[in-house]
């Protein structure tokens, strides 16, 4: 959320977001309101929230009756849930106070949190200064003392879960800090929070915002996605009937959430077609799409792509449309706050305009971390490419290569009266993409992609289009991911090799750029692991693979000769752009005779001692090391061809799929060690080690929208996932 928080006055605030009906005036004073002293809600004996809910239920105080009509005739009562976390919330967060319809309300303040029914959150601490989220101060206002930081981070965590739990376009919270208060409104677009007030000496101000937020309110076939959703349906709050553009659809808990704040929101659910109740499931995604000028809705991609009728026929490996909309005209309004308070920079504005959309595709399927061994992760990821390069045919590029975006489907048919299964790999999220022949200027304020999968030479050049090199190389970072995770190999610290490679980033004049060791990587094309030397895969114990002609039998895996094979063409891609860099500009030249006679004579007297140590070290018997020169490096003409001859390979998909199809001839199919995959080697409880005051949107942030819950014991046995976005639990962020 870094830059993207707007501070306004109580009264533009109030205005916005709930003005009085006209010919109505704002209560000069809340006539059942008796708290006198800051809220303590874990303090069993303090009064604060029974005084609220007297308040709430004064019938004299026409201001505070219920206002959903029949869907909440009882009102609404606040539940001190501060002692207890929801047993079915896997977060086990708790928080202080939440305002809730009386009918779903928790019966008391034992039973902890309904995440599923909030209206509104109050937090309460105890100090008016230290204990501030917000800093009206400094710069974004966010704050820098420690705890105030961590008071920010922990009413976002709960405003990120209510999205995730709940269908909503936003979001109020109440904090109160001794006698000190702040509204929050959060959107998929930012948040706007009022200028603190004491809400002890006006409780006029609390009161009006403590008011209902709107709420979106036979054969096996498909057995993954009908045990998926047969998880989903077994609490019944989860139930719910969704409708996207006329057709509904039934679903339950979401088998994918965002937990990301600002941005796309997303929620994946497996759901049934009202229209085919009978027919497969389908899968829908939720999400607030950025709607700027030049991005096309998902949808609208997938329909070009899916249809046969046009040049370049329907691209295989791509997700089947049922359907898609936006949902009525709901829209985040943060940014449309940005642009009133800063009138004059509309185009510097940090904030996006998000819309709600879903879209419904065919396919269900599982995460590519389902894959069975070595050989059908690089054939996965070989079909990924094949629909990569017949989209770019057909005229779009994809622009967000990453570990979520490959997906395994289960195709499945019956033959014979038998169920014949074939896993493909499946391409999608194809929200940012671009036709080849759009123009190419910026359509959001930040650069395109998943930070952990995007090239260097992406990372080190922020202004330059994305080229079909720099989406291979993703094709080789995910590749990367996969075999990292679940193949044996010599790296001792999975988690440390995972920050450095996909996580890492340099600063520099303001900015992000590429990580040193993937940067490293490609321009030496070899991966080094500390304390092992090279990056290698070894092979299961008990696996020899069987020698070919004269040559004797391998003793490493053979997904090394394809990674070092992948590594020589990026070596020589960076080689030739090191190559065609600009000389860099000489110094200072027309320099006077007499200044460089003067700065000749002061280095002769300051380094004199040196200076007499070599001429007696001239006459030894020594080697002489050789004194070079700081420069580009030199190549020949013969080799400079050959790097180009290499590099140019990456720019055509019909040469990547024979360098990897290559892999799979009959003499060296049988290199492959079958069942070779393994349990998740990143530990269960790691997080990125990042920047807290990092732009999600320029570099990855902890807590992504991408983490799942999987559990990896039993690889067979893992859910299901989206035909989306999805990578497990090390929470990696698209970069929007």
């Amino acid at each position: 959320m870094y830059g993207k928080t707007c501070m306004v006055d109580y009264d533009d605030f109030l205005k916005r977001y709930t003005p009085l009906p006209p010919g109505k005036k704002e209560p000069r004073s809340l006539s059942s309101w008796t708290a006198k002293k800051p809220i303590k809600p874990e303090n069993p004996k303090d009064t604060g929230a029974a005084s609220i809910n007297r308040w709430l239920k004064d019938a004299n105080n026409d201001d505070n009756r219920a206002e959903a009509g029949s869907a909440h005739e009882d009102g609404y009562t606040v539940v001190v849930t501060a002692n207890k976390v929801d047993p079915i919330d896997d977060t086990k967060q708790r928080c202080d106070l939440s305002l809730y319809p009386t009918a779903c309300a928790p019966q008391d303040r034992d039973e902890g949190a309904n995440w599923s029914e909030i209206e509104v959150l109050f937090e309460c601490k105890p100090h008016s200064v230290t204990d501030d989220p917000f800093d009206e101060e400094a710069e974004k206002f966010e704050p820098i003392a420690e705890q105030r930081k961590e008071n920010l981070g922990q009413i976002m965590s709960y405003a990120a879960l209510i999205f995730t739990k709940q269908h909503r376009t936003h979001l109020f919270t109440v904090v109160l800090f001794g006698e000190m208060a702040r509204i929050i409104r959060w959107d998929y677009s930012g948040v706007v929070v009022t200028k603190k007030f004491n809400y002890l000496s006006e409780p006029v101000k609390l009161g009006r915002r403590a008011k209902k937020a709107i709420r979106l309110g036979g054969h096996e076939i498909g057995k993954h996605a009908r045990l998926l959703f047969a998880q989903s349906i077994a609490n019944k709050s989860d139930r719910c009937k969704i409708t996207v553009d006329g057709r509904y659809f039934l679903v339950g808990r979401p088998h994918f959430a965002s937990s990301e704040l600002a941005g796309r929101g997303t929620r994946c659910y497996v759901a049934i077609d009202c229209d085919h109740p009978n027919g497969p499931f389908v899968y829908l995604k939720d999400a607030w799409r950025v709607a700027h000028d030049g991005i096309e809705r998902e949808g609208d991609v997938l329909a070009f792509l899916n249809d046969e009728t046009l040049p370049g026929g329907r691209v295989d490996g791509v997700p089947t449309l049922v359907c898609h909309g936006d949902v009525g005209d709901q829209q985040t309004v943060s940014q449309d706050v940005w642009k009133a308070l800063h009138p004059d920079q509309h185009s510097e504005c940090p904030l996006k305009t998000h819309r709600h959309y879903r879209i419904v595709v065919e396919e269900v399927c599982l995460p590519m971390s389902s894959f069975k061994d070595a050989a059908e992760l690089v054939y996965l990821i070989y079909l990924c490419i094949k629909a990569h390069g017949q989209a770019h045919k057909k005229g779009v590029v994809h622009r967000d290569i990453s570990a979520g975006n490959v997906l395994i489907y289960i195709r499945e048919s019956v033959v014979d009266g038998q169920l014949v299964q074939e896993r493909v790999g499946i391409l999608t999220d194809w929200e940012l993409s671009k036709r080849t022949d759009a123009p190419e200027t910026a359509r959001q304020p930040d650069r395109t992609g998943t930070w952990q999968f995007m090239s260097a030479y992406t990372l080190d050049h922020l202004n330059e289009p994305i080229c079909i090199p720099d989406e291979i190389e993703a094709f080789f970072h995910v590749l990367l991911f996969y075999a990292i995770r679940y193949l044996r190999h010599n790296i001792y610290d999975v988690g440390d090799f995972m920050h450095t490679y996909f996580d890492g980033f340099e600063r520099g004049n303001g900015e992000y750029y590429c990580g040193e060791k993937k940067r490293t990587a490609m321009n030496h094309g070899v991966i080094r692991v500390a304390g092992s030397g090279r990056l290698t895969f070894t092979l299961p114990p008990g696996f020899t693979p069987p020698a070919i002609g004269d040559s004797p039998p391998r003793e490493t895996h053979i997904l090394n000769d394809l990674i070092d094979s992948l590594l020589e063409l990026f070596r020589a891609r960076y080689t030739l752009h090191e190559l065609s860099k600009p000389a860099p500009p000489l110094g200072d030249a027309g320099v006077h005779p007499n200044q460089a006679s003067a700065h000749t004579s002061t280095h002769r007297g300051r380094f004199a001692g040196m200076r007499q140590d070599l001429a007696v070290l001239h006459g030894s018997n020594l080697a002489g090391t050789a004194r070079l020169q700081h420069a580009r490096p030199k190549v020949t003409p013969e080799e400079r061809a050959q790097l180009e001859t290499l590099a140019a390979q990456l720019h055509k998909h019909k040469e990547i799929k024979y360098l990897y199809a290559s892999f799979f001839v009959d003499e060296v199919l049988q290199q492959w060690p079958l069942q070779d995959a393994v349990p998740d080697q990143l530990p269960k409880d790691y997080r990125p080690k990042n920047d807290a005051h990092a732009s999600a949107t320029s570099r990855p942030v902890t807590g992504s929208k991408r983490t799942v819950t999987e559990d990896e014991d039993d690889r067979e046995e893992q859910e299901p996932k989206r035909p989306a976005r999805v990578t497990r639990s090390s929470g990696y962020q698209r970069l929007d």
